[in-house]
Order: structure tokens, then sequence, then C-alpha cells
């Protein structure tokens, strides 16, 4: 080949090369609309505690009368309602939330949990950094003398 192709053959490689890069790019697949993330948090019936079992407040109350910290008492027995705990009540404190379930079974499912000590269908769930492990047992003893 002879030297004064070489000219004419770079510009039309340059040529190819511009218009390959000036194509538009292929349009994306298709995808069917995804549905929206449910944002429902619909209510669910709250079931009775079991026959005998004590109120949360007073599991609570007892704690408070052993002399046990129980700072900030609050009811939160409408979380019950999300039927995420299936719960029939809660009280929470700073130290420690007291669950209390309407069956054996379900306290016991729950229990499952790091942190967390069952008598019956009651459920103690300690705040790690706020419930000491040596405290614990005193917790669990005066739940067990209420029961």
């Amino acid at each position: 080949m002879s030297r004064r192709f070489l000219p004419a053959i770079a510009a039309f490689a340059f040529v190819l090369a511009a218009a390959g890069c000036s194509a538009e790019p292929a349009a994306p697949a298709a995808t069917a609309p995804q549905p929206a993330p449910s944002t429902s948090t619909a209510a669910v019936e709250i079931r009775a505690r079991a026959d005998g079992a004590p109120s949360a407040k007073e599991v609570v109350d007892t704690f408070a009368a052993a002399g046990l910290p129980v700072p900030d008492p609050r009811d939160n027995s409408g979380y019950c309602a999300t039927g995420v705990t299936h719960c029939s009540e809660i009280m929470t404190t700073k130290a420690v939330t007291v669950y209390v379930f309407p069956d054996e079974t379900t306290a016991q499912e729950y229990a499952t949990a790091p942190d967390t000590h069952r008598t019956g269908v009651v459920v103690l769930d300690y705040a790690p950094a706020n419930t000491p492990p040596d405290d614990r047992p005193k917790y669990e003893n005066a739940l067990t003398s209420l029961l």
C-alpha cells in the first residue's frame, strides 16, 4: 500500500469510530411496574392475658415494692395490636420491659431473644445498658414470688 493512501485510510477510520460513538444508546428492557411496599400497619386483635396471670402493671408494681428500679414506667400495650409480639400487655421501664402473653407457647416463642427471661406467660426483656446482669435474678425472684 502506498503512503499516499495512508491519510485517507486514517481519516476513514476516524469517521467510522466517531459514528460508532455517537449512536443512540440501546433502550433498557421494559420491566413490569413493581407494587409499592405496603405501609399498612393493620391492627390485630389483642388477646386477653392467660387466666390467673398478673397484669404487666402488677409485675412492675411488685418490682417497685421489692425496691428494684423501674424508672419511667409506661403502658405500651398498644404495640400488642401490631401483630409483631402477639402479646396481651406491655409495660416498659428504662430497666426492664414486662410482656404478658395469652399463653405459654407464645411467651416461649418470644423469650428466645437475648436478654429475656420467661416465667409462665410473663416475659422480662432487660435493657442491657440499664440492667446489670447481677440485678436480673432480683427481678426474676420478685416475679416468681408474685406468681
